[in-house]
């Protein structure tokens, strides 16, 4: 999530934003690019697409990662018998 400031000018929120490509998220997830592919456009994963170029901010890719770690934590826990 970007965090805007009152002083904050449109060429300083744009310096901000880092875009990426399918291969460059794959490659920071540590998975096939598919996967990545497959999590776009089921839209469970916020692309972009300019062309026939799917892209990705840095900053969405993150947050959806650490709101999905969390629910495979639960997903996997043992339960108490």
């Amino acid at each position: 999530m970007i965090t805007l400031k009152a002083s904050d000018t449109m060429k300083d929120v744009y310096q901000n934003i880092k875009i990426l490509t399918l291969k460059e998220v794959a490659a920071l997830l540590r998975v096939n690019p598919s996967t990545i592919s497959r999590y776009a456009k089921s839209g469970e994963l916020k692309s972009y697409i300019l062309g026939s170029r799917r892209l990705f901010v840095e900053s969405e890719v993150l947050e959806w990662l650490f709101e999905n770690q969390a629910d495979r934590k639960y997903a996997f826990r043992k339960e108490k018998q």
